[in-house]
């Protein structure tokens, strides 16, 4: 099977007395976004309400829209998990 996803989902299928509750939580979770996102444009981003809930408070907070905050999110965490040096980011200042 190419999905390796799909495969997670069927072999959850054979053992789900042995899944906790969180873990059919978060298959659920996961299946339901994948779906959702099949009627969404390709190359967008879909976010859980809960995710779009904070984006929106942060851009709100820092007079921002919602793909700049996005994008500010993202930097700060690839910047303070060391996946990202500062020294890489292109100046917007052209």
């Amino acid at each position: 099977m190419r999905d390796k996803f799909a495969k997670q989902l069927l072999d959850a299928t054979h053992k789900l007395d042995e899944l906790s509750a969180n873990e059919v939580q978060i298959l659920l979770r996961r299946a339901a976004l994948r779906i959702d996102n099949r009627t969404h444009e390709a190359g967008k981003t879909i976010l859980i309400p809960e995710a779009m809930e904070l984006v929106d408070d942060f851009a709100r907070e820092h007079s921002m829209s919602r793909d700049e905050a996005t994008n500010a999110i993202l930097i700060d965490w690839g910047v303070s998990a060391g996946r990202i040096e500062i020294d890489d980011l292109s100046d917007d200042e052209d």
